[in-house]
């Protein structure tokens, strides 16, 4: 079931997108309740879903012992189901309870392929944070 898109608008990835942009996202994404503990994203596996946090915290480990923890109210996890290598870089484990939304690779293309400039938008944003988690689990930090 999709969410009503007044779950969007205050979330930053989400600032500058206009009233419809914001429904047509919000039809797209689900919301899923993640238990403490919960493995969400592994590593290596094909990247199959895009989440943003609602809340909880999440470990993203990468290889190399190198780790951050993402707990900030519509942060994103699993860009690489959008940007190549299009395998999942980290593995994300739930530190608390919390609430994600999430979205498929599947949906997430009919979604940025379906409108230009809202592709364009979502994309110059998550190519943004692609770079700066690339760069954390390069050990560049």
């Amino acid at each position: 079931m999709s969410i009503d898109s007044h779950i969007l608008k205050p979330l930053d990835f989400f600032v500058d997108f206009k009233q419809h942009e914001l429904e047509t996202c919000a039809a797209a994404l689900k919301s899923r309740t993640v238990a403490a503990g919960e493995v969400i994203i592994e590593r290596g596996t094909p990247a199959l879903t895009f989440f943003f946090i609602l809340s909880g915290a999440y470990e993203v480990a990468f290889e190399g012992d190198r780790s951050i923890i993402l707990e900030q109210k519509g942060e994103v996890m699993g860009w690489s189901t959008v940007i190549r290598p299009f395998h999942y870089t980290g593995t994300i484990t739930a530190q608390k309870d919390g609430e994600v939304l999430e979205i498929s690779s599947s949906d997430f293309f009919e979604l940025i392929q379906g409108d230009n400039a809202l592709g364009e938008k979502i994309m110059k944003k998550i190519n943004k944070i692609a770079s700066e988690r690339r760069t954390i689990a390069a050990g560049s930090q």
